[in-house]
């Protein structure tokens, strides 16, 4: 048996092991048994955890939405307490207020309407309505944490979320029994809604299906990290087989704690506020938005934020030492995934990916439940898939590596049935495939570059002698590919190529390069042995220095991506670690890159539309991702939507 590796507790405590495991190649979790799990309970009340955070008082059908805020460990008396909706009228648009100004003991202010904390932090709400569909959180700000009778604090901002509003209902009466609100479900709704938020106020995406798809499934992450109805962060997610950084969820919540549990006066909150600037170097004035620059800067002041946790933090465990940065990554496995290469997204942002020496296809849903099951889908030819695309149908193809000389492209319908039960043949070694507006595939392969219509009947083929690479179209139809000795390839229908020089990738030999495009058109490509990334212009004119952009932790460049703000994403096969650059080539991660802890080997890359980063680690079997911390992108990726946001 095994438990979770980030499990640290305050030396203060005693160590209780939270959860017990099977070995994980059986993804089976056996919970505590009852009698020890009232042990646990027992110890944790004197260790900061109270047992009002781990049950929550029964709710009766048909009575008012309840719940309690806390910070730290004290309630939180006369706090403003706001329900919102997200907006559809734009990224960072006005939330949208739902209490009802006229019901009873309501008042509004520049926020919008809000109904008090009673002396133990609780509440109830009944006097509001909600659209189905709607993306509803409620947020908390002010009140008394536990101080002298009378004083507030006007830096205290604490949220959580309640999800989509109940399809025929107009509150969340029946369904959610009880929320808890603290510096635990701050932190867990801040990163899950990191790319649709500028402050608590203002939360929301654009109207269209892929952008309402992205911040739907955002909301959906954040009880996959914590129990909403207790306040404490997960140790696995929801389905069982996602290892949640319980540790560093907690240590980002007990910085919040010194903040929060004050009047808000200098000395108290001026330590968060100064390590915890916005990108653009605004300091904050409540928790909720430093919580938030925090996540859209996980590498800045990262010694200085740890050490604000203090000796005896409430929430444990916690992480023993300052991490790397403040990236929340959850790692989730599926048994028969052995081997995973490149993946791709669609337009529900389920991710598809291919186990190259298991010869599955799985596809994990937007929380990594395994909606192809454990085993994932089998057939349709598969044979060392390397690699997936997502047609305009949600439909997933895969290029199988097979054996040398005999590869062959898989259909597969969105359902995860193999269209054909042979696949179709590809003319030499094929790695990378991708699709354009006609529908056509486009094929990368050590000979040339094929093109097939939706039928996988030949189009036509391009010589492109190359190394072991991407293909990408731009939004004028051009396939775009890396050969040998420094060549890139522009490929145009019917049948010209035009080569020009670049001088990023190896002088000789084979080594991993794929491409990503950019909403200018811009190519993007890395180098595996030159630990580089290059960028050429729509015409193949190099924009990137000779060497290309070096930095930011690239060590073994394997993936790239392009996000919703042109910003460039890379799996570090070597360094097992994530890199960031900004389209301009300057590295935003630090010098080791992101880290996480199942990052093993990272192959391939993909970015959903709630901003979350997706990476494949083949090594390790499992699939890793970054929560938030990218600009939402559209998913499947299009030839005319690379680098737009939703």
């Amino acid at each position: 048996m095994s438990y979770n590796r980030e499990l640290e507790v305050n030396s203060a405590c005693l160590f209780v092991p939270w959860s017990f495991a099977l070995p994980r190649s059986t993804s089976t979790v056996r919970p505590l048994p009852s009698v020890l799990l009232a042990v646990v309970v027992t110890l944790l009340t004197g260790c900061g955890v109270v047992p009002s955070q781990l049950a929550a008082p029964a709710s009766i059908e048909g009575q008012p939405l309840q719940g309690r805020i806390h910070g730290g460990q004290q309630p939180v008396a006369g706090a403003h307490i706001y329900l919102f909706a997200a907006s559809t009228a734009g990224y960072g648009a006005p939330s949208l207020s739902l209490l009802d100004p006229t019901q009873p003991n309501a008042a509004t202010d520049a926020l919008g309407t809000y109904l008090l904390t009673d002396a133990n932090g609780g509440f109830h709400l009944s006097g509001y309505t909600c659209t189905p569909g709607q993306q509803v959180y409620l947020l908390a700000t002010g009140g008394n944490p536990g101080l002298a009778s009378g004083i507030g604090n006007p830096a205290l901002a604490m949220m959580t979320v309640l999800g989509a509003c109940p399809d025929g209902e107009a509150n969340f009466d029946n369904v959610i029994p009880f929320l808890y609100v603290n510096e635990v479900t701050t932190v867990a709704s801040v990163y899950a809604l990191s790319g649709f938020m500028s402050d608590a106020t203002h939360v929301g995406s654009s109207a269209t299906p892929v952008a309402r798809q992205g911040i739907a499934n955002a909301f959906l992450a954040v009880p996959n990290l914590v129990d909403t109805s207790n306040g404490t962060a997960r140790i696995e997610s929801q389905q069982g087989n996602g290892d949640i950084p319980q540790a560093r969820i907690n240590t980002l919540a007990d910085l919040l704690v010194s903040c929060v549990n004050s009047t808000g006066a200098t000395s108290a909150c001026s330590p968060l506020f100064t390590n915890a600037p916005s990108p653009a170097g605004v300091t904050p004035t409540e928790t909720v938005t430093a919580a938030l620059n925090i996540a859209h800067s996980p590498a800045a002041n990262v010694a200085a934020l740890f050490a604000l946790t203090g000796a005896t933090p409430p929430f444990q465990p916690v992480l023993a030492t300052a991490p790397n940065d403040w990236t929340i990554a959850v790692t989730y496995f599926a048994d028969n995934m052995s081997g995973p290469y490149f993946p791709a997204i669609d337009s529900l942002g389920n991710l598809w990916v291919p186990g190259y020496t298991s010869n599955s296809l799985t596809e994990f849903g937007p929380t990594g439940n395994l909606i192809s099951g454990q085993y994932g889908f089998s057939g349709g030819g598969l044979n060392l898939p390397y690699s997936v695309t997502i047609d305009a149908d949600d439909n997933p193809w895969a290029v199988n590596f097979g054996p040398l000389g005999s590869s062959s492209i898989s259909k597969f319908q969105n359902t995860g049935i193999p269209v054909t039960g042979s696949p179709y043949p590809c003319a030499a070694t094929c790695f990378f495939l991708a699709t354009d507006t006609a529908r056509n595939l486009w094929i990368s392969s050590t000979a040339n570059t094929i093109v097939l219509d939706s039928s996988a009947a030949p189009v036509a083929q391009f010589p492109t002698p190359a190394y072991n690479s991407g293909i990408a179209i731009d939004s004028t139809g051009h396939g775009w590919t890396i050969g040998q000795a420094r060549n890139l390839y522009q490929l145009t229908l019917p049948a010209t190529t035009a080569r020009h020089a670049e001088s990023v990738t190896a002088t000789s030999g084979n080594e991993l390069t794929t491409i990503a495009i950019d909403s200018a058109d811009n190519i993007w490509f890395v180098s595996n042995k030159n630990n580089a990334i290059g960028k050429s212009d729509k015409t193949g004119t190099q924009l990137s220095p000779s060497g290309g952009y070096t930095g930011g932790g690239l060590n073994g460049p394997a993936g790239i991506a392009i996000d919703g703000a042109n910003r460039v994403w890379v799996a570090n096969r070597d360094g097992d670690s994530l890199s960031a650059f900004t389209n301009s080539g300057t590295a935003i991660s630090p010098s080791t890159g992101y880290k996480a802890d199942g990052l093993s080997g990272p192959r391939g890359i993909a970015i959903d539309a709630s901003g979350n980063v997706w990476l494949t680690n083949f090594t390790y079997n499992s699939v890793t991702e970054f929560l938030g911390i990218a600009t939402p992108a559209v998913t499947p990726i299009s030839a005319t939507t690379h680098g737009q946001r939703p």
